[in-house]
């Protein structure tokens, strides 16, 4: 039985499978960790720095969401470089 060939999986495709389930992730990232923390005791040596907390929790969120992204990346390019090599051993049995 043949695997899927990457070069078969739609690029919309991968970056859906890419993007959706690390905003999901980001959702609960962000909901759990700023249920810890406030967004006043995360700023470092004391600044003064005038963010609101909305403003903090937008970055928190995105930040969360790329490293998300970056997971999915990471994940998604050993799939498809693992399906590869597997493509190519099965080629070399079958001929």
């Amino acid at each position: 039985m043949a695997s899927p060939l990457p070069e078969k999986i739609p690029r919309i495709q991968q970056a859906i499978s890419v993007l959706w389930p690390s905003f999901a992730v980001a959702i609960v990232a962000t909901g759990l960790f700023f249920s810890a923390f406030h967004p006043k005791d995360l700023v470092p040596f004391n600044l003064n720095i005038d963010v609101s907390p909305l403003a903090a929790y937008s970055i928190g969120f995105f930040l969360f969401w790329l490293l998300g992204i970056l997971s999915s990346y990471g994940t998604m390019y050993f799939v498809i470089s693992n399906c590869q090599v597997l493509n190519k051993q099965q080629d070399q049995f079958t001929k």
